[in-house]
């Protein structure tokens, strides 16, 4: 359903991709990322959209229009096809016929899941365990339950290894969506909850907010709204990230680093949080712990040019121009806009080696 030269919209944010990753891995796999979604050939529903686009229902009304024979695939399926997850294998023995007799959900209500990564087709068949998470949607929704929620759960649960029809749920008196254990309401990880009503919050709801302040240039309330989303989901690593990037706005570069240690906790491998880590260190004096950082995303994306381009300047600002030599040869070798200044910088480099061994 995408191939290369495709242009792409994506709806809502996808967990652990930064806007450069993104970009990155987008153009890496020959597609091209579009603010414009009637100029999309393909849709990515992102996870966290699920909220937005979703009626209680279980219909997609995506607020927009489409391109003529614009495809839509759910997030899972985007990240396949930029070779970041493996496609799920074809075991399925149900069709979606059989999926709707078989639960009491609709034609619509099941294409829903399945582009929000609830439902695993592969090439339109479904497997035993969808049709089983598929049944416990359905009672769900016939209990009240509206798909926002039902999608935001198996989520959830996907996220801590199981799915939707291992668990027993209820909904709260103020409306959230909880786990029964041994009689007890619970958080969906499993902690248990004190018997006082709350307010159903959500992280992907306070993360857009934040989003949304911060491109107003409201970085007050940026800061506010991404510590609410950090709060209410512990795991994913933009969240801080994105918050050590207005902390840094707003020159506050202590609290920022703080933010951005925070993000390569929750994910080692989120090169952007390592490299703007290592900006700041280099900002606070922080030489030898900028370049480990500088090396440590350039590890994890070997090809990360503003990265390359930093830890040679350190270097050679330390007068190590041999290693900073191999640095600038790589960005020579890329398509990047740096590599026009990374020529001059390896000439001088090549200079002072030889002026180094002349005196030698």
């Amino acid at each position: 359903m995408i191939a290369s030269g495709q242009k792409v919209y994506v709806c809502g944010r996808l967990r652990g991709m930064t806007r450069r990753s993104l970009g990155a891995l987008s153009a890496a796999a020959g597609l091209m990322l579009t603010q414009r979604p009637a100029a999309a050939n393909v849709i990515v529903l992102g996870r966290s959209a699920a909220g937005r686009v979703v009626s209680d229902a279980g219909e997609l009304r995506l607020g927009f229009r489409l391109k003529p024979q614009a495809g839509i695939i759910s997030e899972r399926s985007f990240r396949a096809a930029l070779g970041f997850v493996a496609a799920h294998a074809a075991t399925g023995a149900y069709s979606q016929n059989q999926i709707e007799r078989h639960t009491g959900l609709g034609g619509e209500q099941a294409r829903v899941l399945s582009l929000f990564d609830v439902l695993h087709p592969v090439e339109g068949r479904f497997s035993y365990a969808d049709l089983i998470v598929a049944r416990a949607a359905s009672r769900l929704h016939s209990e009240g339950v509206g798909f926002p929620k039902i999608i935001g759960v198996a989520l959830a649960l996907e996220q801590r290894g199981t799915r939707l029809s291992n668990v027993r749920l209820a909904e709260a008196p103020w409306g959230e969506l909880l786990q029964v254990v041994e009689g007890a309401l619970a958080k969906i990880d499993g902690q248990l909850l004190l018997p006082l009503n709350g307010v159903d919050l959500d992280a992907d709801e306070a993360f857009a907010r934040a989003e949304e302040s911060e491109q107003a240039g409201d970085l007050a309330s940026a800061e506010r709204w991404y510590q609410l989303a950090a709060r209410l989901d512990s795991e994913e690593a933009v969240i801080p990230f994105n918050l050590g990037n207005v902390l840094d706005e707003l020159n506050r570069p202590r609290e920022a680093e703080i933010a951005y240690r925070e993000a390569v906790a929750r994910d080692p491998h989120l090169a952007d949080a390592w490299y703007n880590l290592a900006i700041l260190q280099e900002k606070l004096g922080k030489e030898d712990e900028a370049l480990a950082s500088y090396e440590r995303a350039i590890a994890i994306e070997p090809q990360y040019a503003d990265a390359l381009h930093n830890a040679a300047l350190l270097l050679m600002r330390r007068r190590n121009f041999a290693a900073a030599l191999p640095l600038l040869e790589r960005i020579k070798s890329m398509a990047s806009a740096d590599a026009d200044e990374a020529r001059r910088l390896a000439h001088l480099c090549r200079l002072e080696i030889k002026e180094s061994e002349r005196r030698a």
